[in-house]
């Protein structure tokens, strides 16, 4: 049997977390959501599974793979954020008569797959409409479905809603267990803690369980994990894989501490998350509270505010070879390039004054791991030779020959800049009124919260080679992360044979399967 298997949510509701996290990777109790349907599609004998994605589908790839850790055939196809379910399915092509399960990757609910199918298939000519503890479970099964995936798309609509819209054959199926829709930071935490004390039916914790002071609970601990004596804590929770806590930190009540994460002396933790890889500086107090990196998230408002002092919050990071540096192919092959354009250099600013007399030359700015660098163009109609002077930035290994596009004209960069600046006075006025810290607010282009995720810059990629200054921001994103999950080879043979100015941006809203 195969499944396709939504996970394609934008995450908005769950600012600022969604800057890092779509919402199928959000880690609950250590474990990322997607996970948990993966295990349960495996139980309930799914095979195959076309996983819808849209944001950081790098991320999801390297979690999942192929797959093959479940039993699962995993595929990948590329949607828009929250894209009409009933427009992805017209892209696979997928058999009429053919059984397949439709289901969200995204909300977190009880292991109930095998019981939703074995029910569906029971009776195929009817619509069953799932409900676990009286919501919209996001299940449905093909064929019978296939007139009403509306119910697929997010915000997912409330079952009572969904029983009334719909004039068909149907049947209710009420499956046992929990579900989160993971629709706010407030049912966030609520599904962190629920997870944490083994109360989501059908699901636990992973790691060992080490009693603590409080009667009957405890906490599910990871590997390579060290702590003070847990049994001293009124707490209980979850700490994830090679994490440290200092044997001074004091713990009360519910908490989730995640993979790589640093707590330093004499904190203390009450009724809070600390997502993976983050470290905690001394002496400080946080209760109620979500932290990521250097992200202290209040619970209890939603407010939440980037702490650019190290000591206090900051992304633990160990030390490590980066794997995105330009190999010695790339610069030999580059260098060849370059030493050939140098030798018909003469004949190219000619071309480059017969194109444009005015402005021969103009220059792009492109930053690359925080840093900005000025670089020449030719202004030839030819977007592969008009580059041919920025190969020197991948004989010196600051770009690879192949990759997304890190170009901006001048005068876009100025632009951008001036609208940031009046952005960030906008926020700092509307601040001046905050006393709380917990409670204010920052823009999210102040925050820079991708500013440290490696992503492969190169001066040939699907934007670099056309005018891409008129394609929206979402198909630029959809294109450069289609181009992201090739081969060297398939990138090559895309770039030659397929991307032209007339014809790019059509082609990625025809071609959405990943290859």
């Amino acid at each position: 049997m195969q499944a396709v298997v939504f996970a394609n949510r934008n995450g908005a509701e769950l600012t600022p977390l969604n800057s890092l996290y779509c919402p199928a990777l959000l880690p609950v109790s250590n474990k990322s959501v997607i996970e948990y349907t993966l295990e349960d599609l495996a139980e309930a004998g799914v095979k195959q599974v076309k996983l819808v994605v849209s944001t950081q589908v790098s991320q999801l790839k390297a979690l999942i793979g192929s797959g093959e850790r479940w039993g699962l055939s995993v595929d990948y196809f590329l949607s828009r954020e929250q894209e009409l379910a009933s427009e992805v399915l017209k892209r696979m092509a997928l058999g009429k008569s053919q059984s397949i399960l439709l289901a969200r990757a995204d909300i977190l609910r009880s292991p109930s797959i095998k019981a939703f199918v074995a029910f569906s298939q029971q009776m195929p000519a009817s619509l069953v409409i799932a409900k676990i503890n009286n919501q919209n479970a996001g299940l449905m099964m093909l064929p019978a479905a296939a007139a009403h995936t509306s119910a697929m798309n997010w915000p997912l609509p409330p079952s009572e809603q969904l029983i009334e819209k719909i004039h068909c054959d149907s049947v209710t199926q009420v499956l046992h267990g929990d579900c989160f829709m993971l629709n706010s930071l407030d049912n966030y935490v609520q599904a962190n803690q629920a997870m944490a004390i083994a109360k989501v039916i059908g699901s636990s914790p992973q790691g060992r369980f080490l009693s603590a002071a409080s009667q009957g609970c405890g906490f599910y601990v990871g590997a390579k994990t060290k702590t003070g004596q847990l049994r001293n804590q009124n707490a209980w929770g979850v700490i994830g894989d090679n994490s440290w806590i200092d044997e001074s930190v004091t713990m009360q009540q519910n908490i989730v501490v995640g993979r790589n994460c640093l707590v330093d002396k004499n904190c203390n933790l009450k009724n809070c998350i600390i997502l993976d890889d983050s470290y905690v500086g001394q002496n400080l107090n946080v209760s109620n509270a979500i932290i990521c990196n250097s992200l202290l998230i209040s619970v209890n408002t939603g407010g939440y505010i980037k702490l650019d002092d190290k000591s206090l919050l900051a992304r633990n990071q160990n030390s490590h070879v980066d794997n995105t540096e330009v190999s010695a192919t790339e610069q030999a092959i580059a260098l060849v390039m370059l030493i050939s354009a140098l030798l018909i250099s003469p004949l190219l600013l000619i071309a480059a004054l017969l194109h444009n007399r005015k402005q021969p030359l103009y220059t792009e700015l492109l930053t690359v791991d925080a840093k900005t660098y000025s670089s020449w163009r030719l202004n030839l109609s030819s977007p592969f030779i008009s580059r041919l002077p920025q190969l020197m930035f991948v004989v010196r290994g600051k770009l690879n020959l192949l990759g997304c596009n890190p170009f901006k004209r001048s005068a876009q960069i100025i632009k951008d800049n001036e609208h940031k600046q009046q952005t960030n006075q906008a926020a700092s006025e509307s601040n001046e009124t905050t006393q709380s810290l917990d409670t204010s607010l920052f823009n999210l282009n102040q925050l820079e919260l991708n500013s440290d995720q490696s992503t492969a810059f190169g001066v040939y990629g699907p934007l670099q080679l056309q005018d891409s200054s008129n394609i929206p921001e979402e198909e630029q994103q959809l294109i450069e992360a289609e181009f992201a999950q090739l081969t060297t080879k398939q990138q090559l043979m895309k770039l030659v044979t397929k991307l032209s100015p007339i014809k790019s941006a059509k082609h990625t809203k025809t071609q959405a399967n990943i290859t």
